[in-house]
């Protein structure tokens, strides 16, 4: 009798190797076959559950972001006005972090010509923003200002991941958070 395989481990475990690869050695040799055989798998059992490279690149993309918001999301709850803390998960802070990065560039250079995933990744950042938005009404934020003050916030995140990427040793982990906090503090004076 054929071994019944868990859909959902399965696929974890290939966006665990898509990271490891990425993390490892850059987006170039994000492959079906290097994908495969940090799996210890063949490409042929691999295409089973992803059909190509940009298939492997999104499916990392989506467990790292879901893992990102999940994180951002339990740090809210636990201090709702603490935007800060949470907007931390998404910048690359530590090792851990930094390896997200990696696979939010490997997705974006592929997203570039891609309409897919263009698709893809404007969707995630709308349901982003609404729910940013909804927290901030939700600590009595008026819509607009609400608006306005995602807007400043979700940009800065990207920029400031962006450059401590490519920039660690000018971008610490100190300057990060002392730059981020500084905007908070700017676009929202009345929740400090």
């Amino acid at each position: 009798m054929p071994r019944v395989v868990d859909r959902t481990e399965r696929l974890d475990a290939i966006a665990g190797a898509v990271r490891r690869v990425l993390e490892r050695d850059g987006v170039e040799q994000a492959t079906m076959r290097n994908v495969a055989s940090e799996l210890g798998s063949s490409t042929g059992l691999l295409t089973h559950w992803v059909p190509d490279r940009a298939g492997l690149l999104h499916l990392a993309l989506r467990a790292t972001a879901d893992q990102q918001a999940a994180r951002a999301t339990v740090a809210l709850m636990r201090r709702p006005h603490d935007l800060a803390n949470a907007l931390d998960e998404f910048l690359p802070l530590d090792d851990f972090r930094r390896g997200e990065m990696k696979v939010w560039l490997g997705f974006w250079a592929l997203a570039l010509n891609d309409p897919v995933l263009q698709d893809e990744h404007r969707d995630r950042y709308r349901g982003y923003r609404s729910t940013f938005v909804d927290h901030l009404r939700g600590l009595g934020i008026a819509r607009s200002d609400a608006r306005t003050a995602t807007d400043h916030l979700m940009t800065t995140v990207d920029g400031l991941a962006l450059s401590a990427t490519f920039d660690p040793g000018y971008w610490t982990v100190a300057r990060q958070r002392r730059h981020l906090r500084e905007v908070v503090a700017a676009v929202l004076p009345r929740l400090d």
